[in-house]
């Protein structure tokens, strides 16, 4: 039987929530990112050209006085605990789960709960950076660059605040692959080649244009294509001319339109089942027009994946 994929798409339904978190980086201003998204019309958008949109609203946690490391990094476990039980409830009502971010640490629990919801899901990592550092080779101590480590079980280490203990480790690294890298420490790049984690760098799109980076991402991960898809998306894989407004912007990235290509081919599989849109920072913007240009980008890149027109 042969699937209409627009017409299936647009009868799924799309729970929609904002992961208001900030504090598994430095700079405050990305757990605004949610309300940035909204005010730039994605639910107005997205509820015109979809048949069924839940949106369960934001979960915002302000920053506190106390900003050492260590307290930052209790409380990314503590949230990741949040996203964890927030995307497994929406896979596990049938919908398609789009969290809205916050810094890229939120995806460590957004992740684990499609892993708890359906084990054999695959990570298509879109990202300047392999954010698979572990607490004792990361050299900031920042959690956003963490957390595909910890759902990684060769990758597991000691770490020092129980609020994790209730994360289990399933991802396997042949189901993960990375597309848009350019900005990868050292030992990081010990990790993928140790691990023999699929991983494009935008010289592969260079080389290879970002159809052929996309199609080989999807064969690599998922070749017989019957795994459902988790879709976790930094803004910052753009160039900084498409999204500016952005906490590590990295020079020489993919452009909107290479991003909206990498977003409508997971759509034309129909095995999109979570998307996460990450590190929007409108406090990090020159202007007005920067944030305005970043949650644009953002918003078209979210529609392309959902399968609507951009």
């Amino acid at each position: 039987m042969t699937i209409d994929i627009e017409e299936y798409s647009k009868n799924r339904p799309v729970s929609v929530w904002g992961a208001g978190f900030d504090q598994g980086q430095p700079h405050a201003g990305v757990g605004e990112g949610p309300h940035v998204m909204r005010e730039a019309g994605l639910l107005k958008r997205l509820t015109t050209l979809r048949s069924s949109v839940t949106d369960y609203g934001d979960i915002t946690v302000l920053r506190g006085e106390d900003q050492r490391q260590c307290t930052r990094q209790k409380e990314v476990a503590k949230f990741s605990r949040t996203s964890h039980d927030m995307v497994k409830y929406m896979l596990d009502q049938g919908q398609i789960a789009l969290t809205l971010g916050g810094d890229h640490s939120v995806s460590m629990g957004t992740v684990a709960g499609h892993l708890a919801s359906d084990p054999d899901c695959v990570v298509i990592w879109v990202d300047a950076h392999t954010d698979i550092n572990t607490i004792s080779i990361s050299n900031s101590g920042n959690m956003h660059g963490m957390p595909v480590s910890f759902n990684i079980k060769q990758l597991q280490e000691p770490f020092p605040h129980p609020e994790l203990k209730w994360l289990t480790p399933r991802l396997l690294p042949s189901r993960l692959v990375y597309i848009g890298l350019r900005d990868v420490e050292d030992e990081e790049k010990k990790i993928l080649e140790r691990l023999n984690i699929a991983a494009f760098y935008m010289s592969d799109v260079d080389e290879l244009g970002i159809t052929k980076v996309v199609e080989e991402a999807l064969n690599r991960v998922d070749p017989l294509g019957k795994r459902n898809i988790h879709l976790s998306f930094d803004i910052d894989a753009l160039d900084p001319s498409d999204a500016p407004a952005t906490g590590c912007p990295v020079r020489e990235g993919l452009t909107l339109a290479e991003g909206l290509t990498v977003c409508k081919m997971v759509h034309s599989t129909g095995r999109l089942q979570a998307m996460d849109m990450v590190e929007v920072n409108p406090r990090l913007a020159k202007n007005q027009e920067e944030v305005e240009r970043t949650a644009s980008a953002a918003n078209d890149l979210i529609l392309a994946a959902l399968g609507c027109s951009v």
